[in-house]
């Protein structure tokens, strides 16, 4: 009877170790990316899961956007600066909240930028278009 007991202990500790171990490798973790971001878009494009978030940072620092990409959720690759406000003429400063979409072969990227503080500035939201995911406009 001993052995029983000592045989299904062994069985029960060795299905909770490998269910630990399954359930651990399926995890990215908390951040999933390095860095300081905030409003994140996700999405997927082409068989692949995208999150395009705002780069955190001070308002003169807050001048382009990143993209991460996936194709399993948990092992992220970056794409740096995919917008830029070298590339938006009118956007000086405090690019945020992206938020992109597809149509016929086109990306369309959405993004707010400048934070006017008077009606005498330039702001408000860009559009920015190209035919490549994540967009690499400039």
């Amino acid at each position: 009877m001993l052995k029983q007991i000592i045989t299904i202990c062994f069985c029960l500790f060795a299905v909770t170790v490998n269910a630990q171990q399954q359930t651990d490798t399926l995890h990215s973790g908390n951040p999933l990316f390095k860095g300081w971001y905030a409003d994140p878009e996700g999405a997927v494009f082409e068989k692949k899961f995208w999150i395009y978030p705002t780069y955190s940072a001070i308002y003169n620092q807050q001048v382009f956007f990143d993209a991460f990409s996936s194709s399993d959720l948990i092992n992220w690759m970056k794409h740096e600066r995919i917008l830029d406000t070298a590339a938006i003429k009118w956007a000086r400063r405090a690019m945020w909240a992206p938020s992109v979409i597809k149509k016929k072969k086109k990306y369309y990227f959405f993004f707010g930028a400048n934070d006017i503080q008077s009606d005498k500035e330039y702001g408000g939201i860009g559009i920015a278009v190209d035919r490549r995911a994540p967009l690499k406009i400039i």
